[in-house]
């Protein structure tokens, strides 16, 4: 199921594509043939840009993220550009609650972030075979969509104590098990300002 991962900006879509309808016209597809989900359709309004790609995958720039099971707090980040390139992401949120990353201004500028601009934040999952416990998941260097232009940036964070193999399952149990709340909003700090996750 593809999902539209600005939840705060649902109403809006759902506005822009009756004033569509209501003049006649059918919402923009793509139909994209994956080697993981088989053959998705996508409304073109769903894609995500990454300007620069991401690291060490620059020359493919747009995705969409998946979520096949509604249950769960994974993702896909699906290439649109490559059938067979699709991360799981999850939002750090989720299983850090403190999470709040500080990016640089250049990042913030080339995202069009300001203090009200609405944000979400990934980070991607690396499960190691047969031994998913040992999940850990990229902190240092998150993907931040901006959730009104639908750009997105992978960044790395000019915080300390954040690393590329962070272990999430421990966090993530305490959150499951209500030892630790996730927050209804994480923010994206950037030079004196700071922006809002949807929630």
């Amino acid at each position: 199921m593809i999902i539209d991962i600005c939840q705060d900006l649902a109403e809006l879509d759902v506005v822009a594509a009756e004033d569509q309808l209501a003049v006649g016209n059918e919402l923009p597809y793509l139909t994209v043939k994956t080697t993981r989900f088989g053959t998705i359709k996508v409304e073109t309004d769903l894609v995500i840009e990454f300007s620069n790609g991401l690291i060490g995958f620059e020359q493919y720039r747009r995705f969409v993220v998946i979520r096949p099971d509604a249950q769960s707090a994974f993702r896909w980040l699906q290439a649109l550009d490559e059938p067979s390139l699709a991360f799981p992401v999850l939002e750090p949120r989720l299983f850090r609650p403190t999470y709040a990353p500080t990016i640089s201004d250049a990042d913030a500028r080339a995202l069009s972030l300001q203090t009200d601009t609405p944000v979400i934040v990934f980070a991607v999952v690396t499960v190691p075979s047969g031994s998913p416990r040992d999940m850990t998941a990229n902190l240092m260097g998150p993907l931040v969509v901006n959730c009104i232009t639908r750009v997105a940036r992978q960044v790395i964070i000019q915080d300390d104590g954040y690393h590329t193999r962070h272990r999430v399952m421990d966090e993530m149990l305490q959150v499951l098990t209500g030892s630790s709340d996730p927050p209804a909003v994480t923010t994206v700090k950037y030079g004196n300002r700071s922006s809002r996750t949807a929630a």
